[in-house]
């Protein structure tokens, strides 16, 4: 398989004490593969009885969620730090079932080496992940998670941290294009392409500082559908290269997107924007 290099911005840890080996060997294959960076995404501690766990997880994550909780925060640093992965692995902090000390949280995040905040906005049920909306879960009011998801967004402006937002913009583009007004630093990507072609193309019209990635849409990339070619050809100085996958399962589910991009008809210079560079300027690294 041809090497390329290129850099994930999506990956997601779920990560459990047993899955300590299996996160050293995929990362090593990865790295073999023409992995520069990867930010992987992990939980603090949250006290989930294991059906609301199940009951907040997408079908395709149920299958790694543990019937215990642990601070995948810690498991994530300890395992980056053996394994001399220092250089290669990004942590996010993920705080979407966060419901109080939104700042302490992420500000502590930050001084223990996380480099940026994954957050989404599930208000209500959510037909397209199968999932519970995430206020009705935790017990709190719409207008209490609004409030939260808002504060996220101030911290993450406040600190300089890079957003990873999961968000429905065929739904909820008016709330979100509030929000980047009132935070016009705040660097966000949007994964998914926002599940709206559409509507992702507005946002990264009006704001500047904000991506978008394809992650978990590969079948759907491979078919070649012209609106999508075109897309990432016009807009490839937004585009980033994410899988949405665990860091545990597959290689080859991060894998496919890099090579999907290196065989599309772009100028190479085009190609190494959506691989390398425009992560390179998402999380301010030196170029």
């Amino acid at each position: 398989m041809k090497k390329i290099e290129f850099i994930d911005v999506h990956v997601h840890g779920f990560l459990k004490p047993a899955d300590k080996h299996r996160f050293k060997e995929n990362i090593t294959v990865l790295i073999d593969q023409g992995l520069e960076k990867i930010i992987i995404t992990a939980l603090p501690y949250h006290n989930f009885d294991y059906h609301l766990k199940l009951s907040l997880a997408p079908d395709h994550i149920q299958p790694v969620i543990g019937t215990d909780n642990v601070d995948e925060t810690t498991l994530l640093a300890d395992w980056t730090r053996e394994y001399g992965f220092d250089k290669i692995v990004i942590p996010f902090i993920d705080v979407r079932f966060l419901t109080e000390k939104i700042r302490e949280t992420i500000l502590a995040a930050k001084v223990s080496g996380c480099r940026g905040v994954k957050g989404a906005f599930i208000p209500e049920p959510d037909r397209v992940l199968n999932v519970q909306g995430i206020p009705q879960a935790l017990g709190i009011s719409i207008d209490s998670y609004c409030r939260i998801q808002e504060e996220i967004f101030s911290c993450a402006h406040e600190l300089n941290l890079p957003l990873l937002y999961h968000i429905n913009l065929s739904q909820y583009y008016d709330w979100i294009a509030t929000l980047l007004k009132k935070f016009p630093r705040l660097t966000i990507n949007i994964p998914h392409l926002g599940y709206s072609l559409r509507k992702v193309t507005e946002l990264l019209k009006h704001f500047e500082n904000t991506y978008t990635d394809p992650s978990y849409l590969i079948s759907l990339l491979k078919k070649n559908n012209r609106r999508y070619l075109s897309f990432i050809s016009t807009y490839y100085r937004k585009i980033l290269s994410g899988s949405d996958a665990i860091i545990t399962g597959a290689p080859e589910d991060i894998i496919a997107y890099p090579h999907y991009f290196d065989s599309l008809a772009l100028p190479d210079t085009s190609k190494d924007r959506i691989l390398r560079k425009n992560a390179h300027t998402f999380l301010s690294l030196p170029a």
